[in-house]
């Protein structure tokens, strides 16, 4: 099970610098807004949530202790 965590948190992880990187470029050419249909607030929202995500992930994968 720790594999798919480890899968879950390199993915979102990714996404999310993807995110943000789109988001930047949006702010900078703001005609793609329009066409994509994409505000930048959004493209930085998803990039929070994608990277809640991967600090969720992680925090899933750990192993519990042993007493």
């Amino acid at each position: 099970m720790s594999k798919v965590y480890h899968w879950v948190l390199g993915v979102s992880w990714v996404l999310g610098v993807i995110s943000l990187v789109g988001s930047l470029v949006l702010r900078l050419l703001p005609s793609l807004e329009k066409t994509l249909g994409v505000t930048t607030r959004g493209g930085i929202i998803l990039a929070a949530v994608l990277f809640l995500c991967t600090l969720a992930s992680g925090e899933a994968g750990r192993t519990p202790p042993s007493s």
